[in-house]
């Protein structure tokens, strides 16, 4: 081996490097655990580049969490978590983890200057500082999430629907109708008539009627899921905790596509570049917004992306390896997208594409002459799952509503007679008003806090004077413009001549846009010929094209590490700005909602936040 100073780097040469692993610990300074190294293989030369994240990352968090419990022991009661003044045994407990985590902060800082393994190979290994960082990162997601969806107490999971609940209570009696009883709805001439059928109770709103038995029209994967847990500990898990857990979940996936990025195609950004990516994906309207409205809405959609993009994680580790495809990973790709369908049936079409595009990729990327047979081999484990998937969720309806195609949307007791106006629900007429309301739409100020609410999402027609096309109708909702501005990043991707990827990652790069950008038009126009506006659809794109949006962020700053340049400087400026405006415009819109639902149940929070910021009464 044979070494030489390049640029600021050890460059070490290696003619055996194509074919032995190489484990290097030399560093500029003697040489540390944990360095890392770029590897040229076919010239078999190798050089240490920087640590993307700092060393003194850890060290600086096990301190904050250490503090934060140590101060959370000593006021608890004056912040209302311990009713009693006299410490008792949780406190002190809590007390002696925030010293601990201080004390092995600060020999993590000592240590960092000295010899030894241990400290070396915890403090300086890469892998472990990006998930302590990200892992800190989830866990103050997390607490947003929960403190949202209790409307600021942490304690209260309630005020939420409980239609999976009770459609996990048939499964688990082998029957696929729920027990609620229409009621005088039996004896209406036509029960989906708003005119002419009775007064019936709330539980059963929006059900589906069918031959005198109640069914859900939404997706019976989350109810699938929690059957066995509710039958196991005879406990009703209401809906309030699927919208968490699959929000939650949608947010991990969405954390390791980006993490999966920077190192695959992005690996000179800084970290930070990076990891204030996290809250953004997490934090962003409509994701906020629907953790404050945890009913079975949101279950169904956030269950729904949650496996679709669950699934894109899952292709993108597939093609990992540019020999062969993971079978494995890809079979698990097709289970989490048909689980999708399986919660949100308007995914079909967005589920159709990225299989499709998928193997479309596989055998494009195939040398010639094809060879059939391992295309079949490679695309089995993608479809079998899907084929299988098709033919229970067609069963299901058939089983149910005596079709294979109906899934219950027809029979839904609800505002329009559907039975009668199923033609009118998508429609061309209603483009425009949802393209405006979904795009377009401002919020407005208020003089008390949240100082900023959404709009009625119908309220463009009305001060223009024109009626609604059809049955078009639309909730309170705020334009990506307004609500996201750093979404439009995303168009980044029609300038393609900032790319510069070698030949290897070109491909799966090229893959990587396509899907987010395909998922995202298909189930954007999907929504957009709906009858119906709501900001809660728009989680069935959000994080395709938030995605886009971060890699056209990153290629700003590849740009300005490259030119470094004034006007790049200013550039990279604004991107960051627009991340900060995103978050901030995203969780106040987010205290309104759609139904003001946490100023509702928590009033005595919101006039105590009114009145620290001297807000007019």
């Amino acid at each position: 081996m044979v070494g030489e100073r390049g640029e600021g780097n050890y460059i070490f040469t290696n003619p055996l490097l194509e074919f032995l692993p190489v484990i290097l610990v030399i560093s500029e300074t003697g040489g540390r655990i944990g360095d890392t190294f770029l590897v040229d293989p076919p010239s078999g030369i190798f050089f240490m580049k920087k640590s993307p994240v700092s060393d003194l990352i850890i060290p600086v968090l096990l301190l904050i969490d250490g503090l934060i419990c140590a101060l959370v022991s000593i006021f608890a009661h004056e912040i209302g978590l311990d009713p009693n003044i006299a410490w008792g045994r949780m406190r002190y407990a809590l007390f002696i983890l925030g010293s601990t985590l201080i004390l092995f902060s600060l020999l993590a800082t000592y240590f960092k200057r000295k010899v030894n393994v241990f400290f070396e190979l915890f403090i300086k290994s890469e892998s472990v500082k990006t998930f302590f960082l990200l892992g800190h990162l989830w866990g103050i997601i997390f607490v947003v999430y929960a403190w949202f969806i209790t409307f600021g107490n942490f304690t209260t999971w309630n005020h939420s629907t409980h239609y999976y609940t009770q459609l996990a209570d048939a499964f688990g009696k082998g029957q696929l109708y729920v027990d609620q009883s229409p009621g005088a709805l039996l004896d209406a001439q036509d029960p989906y008539s708003v005119i002419t059928r009775p007064v019936f109770q709330d539980e059963i709103w929006d059900m589906s009627l069918y031959e005198g038995k109640l069914y859900l029209y939404w997706g019976p994967v989350p109810a699938l899921l929690i059957t066995p847990i509710q039958l196991l500990l005879n406990k009703k898990i209401a809906d309030i905790f699927l919208v968490y857990f699959f929000l939650a979940g949608l947010l991990l996936f969405n954390s390791l596509i980006i993490l999966k990025l920077w190192r695959r195609f992005f690996p000179n950004i800084p970290a930070w570049n990076v990891f204030i990516c996290i809250p953004l994906i997490g934090l962003i309207l409509p994701i906020l917004w629907s953790v404050n409205i945890p009913d079975v809405y949101e279950a169904a959609i956030g269950a729904g992306q949650f496996f679709l993009i669950g699934g894109i994680y899952f292709i993108l580790s597939a093609i990992e390896d540019d020999l062969s495809i993971n079978k494995w990973k890809i079979f698990w790709a097709g289970v989490f997208w048909a689980c999708s369908v399986g919660s949100r049936a308007i995914n079909t079409l967005s589920v159709i594409f990225l299989a499709a595009f998928v193997m479309a990729w596989i055998v494009n990327n195939k040398p010639r002459p094809i060879n059939w047979t391992r295309i079949v081999q490679e695309g089995t484990p993608l479809f079998v799952p899907l084929i299988v998937g098709a033919i229970v969720i067609g069963w299901y309806n058939w089983a149910r509503f005596d079709s294979p195609l109906e899934f219950g949307l027809r029979y839904q007791i609800t505002i329009f007679n559907l039975n009668e106006q199923m033609n009118l629900t998508f429609k061309p007429d209603y483009f425009l008003p949802n393209i405006y309301n979904y795009l377009l739409q401002p919020f407005e100020f208020i003089s008390r806090f949240p100082f900023i609410q959404p709009i009625k999402g119908s309220g463009i027609l009305t001060k223009l004077s024109m009626a609604p096309p059809y049955l078009y109708a639309a909730g309170r909702v705020t334009g990506l413009l307004f609500c996201a501005p750093f979404l439009a990043l995303s168009l980044n991707h029609l300038f393609p001549g900032n790319k510069e990827f070698s030949h290897d990652n070109a491909k799966p790069y090229n893959l990587l846009i396509y899907l987010l950008a395909g998922s995202f038009l298909t189930g954007f126009l999907t929504i957009l010929f709906y009858f119906y506006g709501q900001m809660r659809f728009l989680v069935d794109i959000i994080s395709q094209i938030t995605l886009l949006a971060i890699i056209g962020y990153w290629e700003i700053i590849s740009i300005t590490q490259k030119g470094n340049t004034r006007r790049s400087k200013y550039l990279a400026s604004f991107a960051n700005l627009l991340i900060a405006a995103t978050i901030c415009i995203s969780v106040l819109l987010a205290f309104s909602s759609e139904t003001s639902r946490m100023e509702t149940l928590n009033p005595l929070l919101f006039e105590k936040i009114n009145n620290f910021l001297g807000a007019p009464k």
